[in-house]
């Protein structure tokens, strides 16, 4: 059920599921579990902006530095890695130290060994930071990492009951709100869909509140649907993971 955008069912003429309620997704009831535990724990309190543009193999991404830019102004305690800066070693090393996480670049899927599904950094080709390694890290004060990246829901049909992706890796990495897209994200869309959520999360003191997190997404996705209403692959691709 995870795999479909179910927050998007809207009837022919009448009111749908955005209209009515505010979605959250879950990969499995443990991850859902984990992530509500996580909560007590003290978080916390600077943002790591990860943005790659241009990386070996892959068409560029026009649209990542503006909003890396964007949202290192916006972010409370901001460390920004872009381009030759963002790789492997420097991205993991640097998470332990930020309660929140955005990432604006590639994603890959594997479908055959959804394990290895990655994030696109400068040294992926070398270094790629996979499914597995995320999976593997353990960041007990971390809060919120929002993927503006494609297809970081996807996972491979024959292990969708165990929800292999990275969105899920994140989770388990100790991420108790992830969000993530079902498929491609428009560049421009995306950025808009971004700085949208983090101005609704802005507490006004210096802080996110990310408990708000699903509803802050909410209201950018209906926002860009009553703009484009007859085109949901630009507004239903992204999906909030979390309590």
């Amino acid at each position: 059920m995870c795999t479909l955008p179910l927050h998007a069912a809207q009837p022919d003429g009448a009111p749908g599921a955005l209209d009515r309620v505010v979605s959250s997704y879950t990969p499995t009831l443990r991850a859902l579990d984990h992530a509500r535990r996580r909560l007590a724990r003290p978080a916390g309190r600077g943002s790591l902006v990860v943005s790659v543009a241009q990386a070996a193999g892959q068409s560029p991404l026009p649209g990542a530095h503006r909003e890396a830019e964007q949202l290192a102004g916006a972010l409370p305690g901001v460390t920004l890695l872009a381009d030759a800066r963002a790789t492997h070693s420097a991205v993991v090393a640097t998470l332990h130290d930020n309660a929140h996480v955005h990432f604006a670049c590639h994603a890959l899927g594997a479908p055959d060994r959804p394990s290895g599904s990655r994030l696109v950094l400068h040294d992926h080709l070398q270094h790629p930071l996979t499914v597995r390694d995320l999976a593997r890290l353990r960041l007990p004060s971390v809060r919120l990492a929002y993927l503006s990246a494609c297809d970081t829901l996807r996972t491979s049909p024959e292990l969708a009951d165990e929800a292999v992706h990275i969105v899920s890796a994140f989770q388990i990495a100790g991420f108790p709100h992830v969000v993530g897209s079902l498929w491609h994200v428009d560049d421009v869309i995306g950025a808009e869909v971004a700085r949208g959520v983090y101005a609704a999360l802005d507490a006004g003191d210096g802080t996110l509140d990310v408990a708000r997190t699903a509803e802050a997404l909410h209201q950018a996705v209906r926002a860009l649907r009553d703009a484009y209403p007859r085109t949901p692959s630009l507004w239903a691709c992204q999906a909030h993971a979390g309590p």
